[in-house]
């Protein structure tokens, strides 16, 4: 690469400078006044596919293509930044501006401000208002956990944050199942937070709780005057609220139906439309669902798309419910000791009757029951697991036990079919359930028990 003579200073000052072009990480040709190519990077070179002394000497649209301004740019003619260009099938975002010397135009320089057009969107993308500016107040939907709250020592656990770390690293639909209060919600705040997208929001939405008439627009948004009630300056939904971060789906399996293949719609598009609305609006952001009942039965019973199953179920995580974990005393110690820092009352000790009733509970309500056991543990001064026993019970809730029961032997009928037709394979007969080998293993359990 040679430069030429209003580039060039002491033998010494052009070396240098050309030392500093060829490690400049983007492209860059300057030209003469009529469009010869006079200086060229090492880059640029690589990019064209050729060395130096095959460009120098020749019109920039020989060597670019007749998409480029630069010749017009070093005649006067305008200036160009964010000007988007193609060369060899690469997409580029350049600067063309003039060189002046001396109060004239003597050539122009073309840079490329990003070298991968592609990466431009996507990284444009994930910048929010919100990352730009300082904040006055802090957001109003973030995520308020991470990994280092998912307390709990063993295998199971160390297994569980392991999955959570590798979901973070992938920016994929996330599917969390688990039992009512095993932590699904905290398990999807941590992946956020691991995430590159931790500095945008986490906005949540619970698909059981919010009536199946007004969903859409919770989701969607809606124009203004879009429907009775509605605000008339309309009103943005969770979808735009998450751009550039995460929206959570609590609950997917109550989502309704209908509701169903928009959210697929938006997973394969990337844009919504306001309830009463005419124009797309694009969205970028991850979903994270979480659930507890058994999607699978559920696509086989027509109450769920299996489309947006298989979409919504690229990296699939199973929190553990809390019988199944490691060291249960040891957990119900660190658990304690966060509750009480919280109240900001002593903890008090585990006695070992403690933690046998720990350990011999089943805590249906995993996590959530604990929580509430050592609370009221914290407050009285003793650990008590209140039983649901019949005798405690109104006359309705023993119908309820009733049914149960019947439930429970139709179920123990439906495990040994599975069993049997799997040829006593258990990970088959899981399989034919559609629900997992753990969950296998403790329903046989608790038919053994019975």
């Amino acid at each position: 690469m040679t430069l030429p003579e209003w580039l060039a200073g002491s033998s010494e000052e052009a070396g240098f400078l050309r030392l500093v072009l060829d490690h400049v990480s983007d492209c860059l040709v300057a030209v003469d006044t009529e469009g010869t190519i006079v200086l060229i990077n090492e880059p640029y070179c690589r990019l064209l596919g050729g060395e130096a002394e095959e460009f120098l000497g020749r019109h920039i649209t020989d060597v670019v293509g007749p998409q480029t301004k630069l010749h017009f740019v070093a005649r006067g003619i305008g200036t160009h930044v964010g000007y988007p260009l193609e060369v060899r099938g690469h997409k580029l975002v350049t600067k063309q501006v003039p060189v002046h010397k001396d109060g004239r135009i003597i050539g122009a320089v073309g840079l490329a401000l990003f070298s991968d057009y592609d990466a431009l969107k996507k990284t444009y993308s994930r910048i929010s208002k919100a990352e730009l500016a300082i904040p006055s107040k802090p957001r109003a939907w973030q995520s308020k956990f991470g990994l280092d709250d998912i307390i709990g020592t063993g295998p199971v656990m160390e297994a569980h944050r392991d999955t959570l770390k590798l979901a973070a690293a992938y920016d994929l639909p996330v599917l969390i199942c688990g039992e009512t209060g095993a932590g699904k919600e905290l398990a999807a705040q941590a992946i956020h937070s691991l995430s590159e997208r931790s500095a945008g929001p986490f906005v949540w939405v619970n698909c059981a709780s919010i009536p199946s008439e007004l969903i859409e627009a919770e989701l969607f948004g809606y124009e203004g005057g879009a429907f009775t009630g509605a605000r008339s300056q309309g009103k943005p939904g969770k979808f735009e609220l998450a751009g550039g971060g995460v929206l959570f789906l609590d609950e997917i399996g109550d989502m309704p139906l209908a509701l169903q293949g928009s959210l697929l719609r938006v997973l394969q598009t990337g844009e919504i439309v306001r309830v009463g609305g005419t124009n797309p609006i694009g969205i970028e952001l991850r979903i994270i669902c979480a659930t507890n009942k058994a999607l699978v039965e559920l696509v086989r019973a027509g109450r769920f798309r299996e489309d947006l199953y298989h979409r919504l179920s690229v990296l699939p995580i199973e929190v553990p419910a809390l019988r199944e974990r490691d060291n249960l005393a040891r957990f119900a110690e660190q658990l304690l000791g966060r509750i009480a820092s919280r109240l900001s009352m002593p903890a008090p000790a585990l006695t070992p009757e403690d933690r046998e009733l720990l350990v011999a509970h089943r805590w249906p309500g995993n996590v959530r029951e604990l929580e509430n056991a050592l609370t009221r543990m914290i407050v009285t001064g003793k650990l008590s697991i209140p039983s649901l026993d019949d005798t405690h019970l109104p006359p309705s809730a023993k119908v309820g036990s009733d049914l149960k029961s019947r439930v429970q032997s139709e179920t123990h009928a439906v495990l040994r079919n599975a069993l049997q037709q799997a040829g006593g394979n258990k990970r088959r007969a899981a399989e034919m359930l559609g629900i997992s080998r753990a969950q296998l293993y403790r329903l046989l359990k608790e038919r053994s028990s019975a």
